[in-house]
């Protein structure tokens, strides 16, 4: 039995998975006496539609339509069939997008691939998704769950934001609001008289506040850079301040991962490991960097320091 999303049940003309082309139809409908049910139906070349048969929206209802449709139309099954698997993909590829978008800490949505060093499989001017998960960044394309690359946490070496910020007064707009509203202004008085000079300042203003804001463009870059390949993301969304305040939930979980000793990073020991000194120089780049707290530098360093 396929899944019948509530959308698609309503009165009046049914929601059948075949159109024009086929001479029988599979499909569903809420019938005014029956209620949910499936229906079997005739279409002609005039696209009328005809139900034929109807049954009730159930396992056994469906396994009763499906005989129904097969006995009359064998061509028209196989096409449905075809057509049922397409919708179940695509329902569990929703399905694997929303579970995804709900296990990630922050998403920057369409944001444009810049270049980057490295091997990087992305393409240059080309937007994607970047995902902030629990242990990992994940690059994908816009509305796709699977991930074109990835960067565990552990492998972050820099997360930069960068770009102009706002202007306080409002700067560009502004300008061009004022200008063009004079010239509006004066145009209008000069053509019209009184009535003029308002309406010539209304419009030329109302222009200058679409120039304006074209020209106060958002353009915020995003570097990523790894152990292996960097990446670099253009956001025209979001200023820099307000993106660095949305990634500071995952800056920190990036900050606890590459702070984690070795045992607690799910990967095998390595040969040489770092000495305490080095980690605690690591572990104060990793503060002036902003990327851990300074409680959590405390407690990660009380850690390394055995007690005397």
């Amino acid at each position: 039995m396929p899944s019948v999303p509530p959308a698609e049940l309503h009165r009046g003309y049914p929601h059948l998975l075949l159109g024009s082309g086929f001479r029988h139809s599979l499909g569903w409908q809420e019938g005014r006496k029956a209620g949910p049910s499936f229906v079997v139906a005739r279409l002609s070349r005039m696209d009328t539609v005809k139900v034929i048969e109807r049954f009730p929206l159930t396992n056994e209802g469906w396994a009763s339509a499906w005989l129904a449709l097969s006995g009359l139309d064998p061509r028209a099954a196989a096409a449905t069939s075809a057509k049922l698997a397409q919708r179940a993909e695509r329902f569990r590829a929703v399905a694997a997008l929303a579970a995804l978008d709900n296990e990630s800490l922050r998403i920057l949505r369409h944001v444009i691939f810049n270049g980057g060093g490295g091997e990087v499989p992305l393409t240059k001017g080309q937007a994607y998704d970047l995902r902030f998960g629990d242990d990992r960044i994940m690059v994908c394309r816009p509305g796709v769950a699977d991930a074109v690359a990835e960067v565990p946490y552990r492998d972050v070496e820099a997360v930069e934001v960068t770009g102009p910020e706002r202007s306080g007064t409002g700067g560009p707009q502004v300008g061009w609001i004022l200008a063009l509203g004079l010239l509006g202004a004066l145009l209008g008085l000069l053509i019209f008289g009184l009535v003029g000079l308002l309406l010539g300042a209304l419009i030329f203003g109302a222009i200058g506040a679409a120039v304006g804001s074209a020209s106060d463009k958002i353009e915020t870059v995003v570097r990523i850079r790894g152990r292996d390949a960097e990446f670099y993301f253009l956001s025209t969304a979001k200023r820099p301040d307000a993106l660095r305040i949305e990634l500071s939930e995952p800056l920190r979980a990036i900050g606890r991962a590459r702070a984690a000793p070795a045992s607690d990073r799910r990967e095998p020991p390595q040969p040489d490991a770092e000495s305490v000194p080095d980690q605690l120089n690591r572990l104060a780049s990793l503060l002036e960097q902003n990327l851990i707290s300074r409680d959590e530098f405390e407690l990660l360093k009380a850690k390394l320091i055995p007690k005397s």
